[in-house]
């Protein structure tokens, strides 16, 4: 289904980088790293095609998803 979004809307240019960076991306929004926000900020990137050089955005993401699970015993 994404990939008919992606290449009915013109952005089969970008579906590898989708595809490669979507995979981590969506498990790190499950556990919860990733808010709305840099989520957004994302998805913007990687559809406008500026996520691979945009060292800024990769550094937040970066910082997000290094956090340390607290586990409750």
């Amino acid at each position: 289904m994404t990939a008919d979004f992606l290449l009915r809307n013109g952005y089969m240019g970008i579906a590898n980088v989708y595809f490669r960076e979507m995979e981590n991306i969506s498990y790190h929004v499950a556990a919860g790293h990733i808010d709305e926000e840099l989520l957004t900020e994302l998805m913007t990137a990687i559809l406008d095609n500026t996520y691979d050089n945009d060292e800024a955005l990769k550094l937040k993401l970066f910082n997000a998803i290094s956090v340390e699970e607290q586990f409750y015993e």
